[in-house]
């Protein structure tokens, strides 16, 4: 949630603005206090202490706070102030802004009215600045999306020394729990839930080291209330200068929590199948994301479990009305295996040298690895011989 600190002197006011943060679900708040009445330190000090996004500032007497203000200002405090009061003309938001407070709300302010304005000062204010997260959706469920996902983290991973990091956001699921035999009680759920509250000690709780990178598993079963954009909005700002990639798995459709990551997101990929139902909800998907204002160019399509015999690469874009990004055989034998024994597939398995290119792609290095294949190859022509 997002902590927010409320500077007034009339106790109605602080009260009344405790309860509309409590409507929103997205606000908790952390300290209130007066502008007038105490030092300026104090104030200071807590303000520090409590650390709030948002500082809502009471300005209906603005000679008594104006000095607080441009205080808060000079500390670059990393809550963002946003004055309120009934009204303001021209001349005196010009004054406010000279003071710090470039964000106003008129009083009385509903909740919806609150979290707009928090949702535009936060997203311009303290955007996400990681530049590579890269958000994944299947085009339909049971098209190996997350298969896909996990096999690429790992590939990019391994390739060079760059912590990378993948979030699994299907609440419901948990795959990957089962996909790997991970029983981590605590998981993409509870992270949500504390957001900034998290601390180095409790992140490496909730995440668990595979192959390479860190892995945040959704926990079914410990599924607490329904996350907002505000939890993802904090989850992003606390991983992302920890990890040099943020892989996001997500089921097949976006909601408006969800929406924070994919709009944050460098590139978005959608995985099908060649089937033509499976390529059809491709073009829904893409359609969708372009409807919330996601610009065709980030939007990409991979096509798993290609087969010899399928649509040529120039049939299936046609089909999908857009390029392929990548397409990765199917290699059911091999995923089947691993599966049976809790693991990643092997790097003999042509879906991994696939998935393991896809990584290297995504991170900007050259998608072959001749030494390793040649490796491969021979591994396989001994066992052959033999």
């Amino acid at each position: 949630m997002l902590n927010i600190a409320v500077l007034t002197a009339t106790a109605l006011t602080s009260d009344a603005i405790e309860q509309v943060t409590n409507e929103t679900g997205i606000f908790e708040v952390v300290f209130k206090g007066a502008p007038t009445g105490v030092t300026i330190p104090a104030v200071i000090r807590a303000l520090r202490m409590h650390d709030p996004d948002l500082i809502l500032l009471d300005l209906a007497d603005w000679e008594s706070v104006v000095a607080l203000a441009r205080q808060i200002k000079d500390c670059k405090l990393r809550g963002i102030m946003v004055g309120f009061r009934p009204d303001w003309n021209q001349v005196e938001k010009l004054v406010y802004k000279a003071a710090g407070i470039n964000y106003l709300l008129r009083e009385p302010f509903s909740p919806t009215e609150l979290e707009t304005l928090a949702y535009e000062a936060l997203h311009k204010e303290r955007r996400v600045t990681n530049q590579n997260i890269l958000a994944f959706l299947p085009a339909k469920a049971g098209g190996g999306c997350s298969t896909v996902v996990i096999h690429a983290a790992a590939g990019l991973a391994t390739s060079f020394p760059k912590k990378v990091l993948l979030i699994e956001g299907d609440r419901r699921s948990g795959v990957y729990s089962i996909m790997l035999n991970l029983d981590n009680r605590l998981g993409l759920d509870n992270a949500l839930a504390l957001g900034n509250a998290l601390t180095p000690v409790e992140w490496h709780q909730h995440v668990e080291r595979i192959a390479g990178f860190d892995l945040l598993i959704a926990n079914p079963q410990n599924r607490r209330r329904v996350p907002t954009w505000a939890d993802y909005y904090q989850l992003l700002q606390y991983v992302q200068s920890k990890y040099d990639y943020l892989f996001v798995d997500f089921p097949e459709v976006v909601n408006e929590a969800t929406a924070e990551v994919v709009r944050a997101a460098r590139s978005i990929f959608i995985v099908c199948t060649p089937e033509i139902a499976s390529m059809k909800m491709a073009r829904l998907r893409a359609e969708e994301l372009e409807a919330c204002e996601i610009s065709s160019h980030r939007i990409h399509v991979i096509v798993n479990r290609c087969e010899h015999g399928d649509a040529s690469a120039q049939e299936l874009e046609k089909m999908l009305g857009r390029p392929v990004f990548w397409t990765l055989p199917n290699d059911y034998p091999s995923l089947k295996a691993a599966m049976s024994e809790s693991r990643l597939a092997s790097d003999e398995s042509p879906f991994v040298e696939a998935c393991q290119a896809l990584g290297r792609k995504l991170g900007g290095l050259p998608e072959a690895a001749p030494e390793r294949s040649k490796f491969s190859l021979l591994r396989k022509l001994s066992r052959i011989a033999s």
